[in-house]
């Protein structure tokens, strides 16, 4: 990648000490604030770190990245547990500086970009892979986001407010142990899979304070389905949802309180985040209310001649102790302690 060298040093420094004023605001995301780099560290114990390029006392560009070193080997990751994380960098000569310190640590480097072309043109980078990504624009009254709904949403929608299904606005560290209690119940039952711990919600709720809310909807005054949200700059982002009685379609009713509860908080576009390839069902969902749909690049770097076979053999390991964990007769308690004490080694 050839580019005349920008002015200025580069600086390896915390990733919450990193100073955003000059930073190219648009590549910018919840996955790299502040609050979000805050609950990393202190759910999962990682040492966040940015690659700056500084001059004049301006920061004119940044890579946020981890460096993992666990049971799986050392790996960089921009960053763990984010949906995407671009490099808040405008110019190929700015990410050519700041990239370079990431592959000399001679290990793999992992991103996930949404709106940055520059690592997808960089030789180094293997595309691995894609996501899905959807937004809704919250930049219309409430009546021309209805009507832009999927016919299919609208009726469940009323179809769930018909058989008595009420959404509220929860906030307390209860509302989050009570969504929580939904997520790993639905990670174990239909996806045999370990859920977060509930440390990363009760750090969530530190780092964000109101800016949180959890939506849950309730039948008979019992949780049947929720959505925890978060906000950073003008944007509301679905981050986690859980459901446990469908019949009623509360995730469609709960889709769209959300919708108004971006629109009641002043918010410009709603981020429903990520969505693997291989969940249709998440993908069909989503679409029924969005406005707007990009891929995620999924990209990787492996240095030449790199082997270490710790990642795929503690992989297979974690993959059968997550099939042996998630086994319906485990009692909940098991699976969650598991949850608890193995999730970051998933980063």
């Amino acid at each position: 990648m050839m580019a005349t060298a920008p002015a200025g040093e580069v600086f390896d420094v915390p990733a919450r000490d990193l100073v955003r004023a000059d930073l190219p605001a648009d590549l910018g995301s919840l996955f790299s604030s502040p609050a979000w780099i805050a609950m990393l560290e202190a759910t999962y114990g990682f040492e966040l770190r940015a690659s700056t390029l500084v001059d004049g006392g301006h920061t004119l560009g940044a890579i946020l990245y981890g460096l993992v070193d666990d049971i799986r080997g050392r790996r960089v990751i921009s960053l763990p547990f984010s949906d995407y994380c671009d490099p808040l960098v405008a110019d190929a000569a700015t990410w050519e500086r700041l990239a370079a310190p990431l592959f000399a640590h001679g290990v793999p480097v992992r991103f996930r970009c949404l709106r940055s072309v520059l690592p997808l043109a960089d030789g180094r980078l293997t595309r691995t892979g894609e996501a899905l990504w959807h937004g809704v624009d919250l930049d219309r009254d409430e009546d021309a986001i209805w009507a832009g709904l999927d016919a299919s949403a609208r009726q469940n929608v009323r179809r769930a407010q018909r058989a008595g299904v009420l959404v509220r606005e929860g906030r307390s560290l209860d509302d989050l142990a009570a969504f929580h209690a939904m997520h790993r119940h639905v990670r174990k039952a239909k996806y045999r899979l370990l859920a977060q711990p509930f440390r990363m919600l009760e750090a969530m709720h530190e780092a964000f304070g109101d800016r949180l809310c959890v939506l849950l909807a309730e039948l008979d005054g019992h949780p049947i389905a929720g959505i925890l949200f978060l906000v950073d700059g003008d944007t509301l982002f679905y981050k986690f949802n859980a459901s446990v009685d469908l019949p009623q379609r509360p995730n469609d009713l709960l889709a769209w309180e959300g919708l108004r509860l971006g629109r009641r908080l002043g918010l410009g576009r709603f981020d429903f985040g990520l969505s693997d390839v291989e969940q249709p069902g998440l993908v069909r969902y989503k679409r029924k209310f969005a406005t707007d749909e990009r891929a995620i690049s999924l990209l990787q770097h492996v240095p030449v001649g790199y082997t270490d076979p710790r990642g795929a053999q503690v992989g297979k390991v974690l993959q059968r102790m997550t099939q042996l964990l998630t086994e319906p007769g485990v009692p909940d308690t098991v699976t969650r302690q598991a949850g608890d004490e193995l999730y970051r080694f998933f980063a």
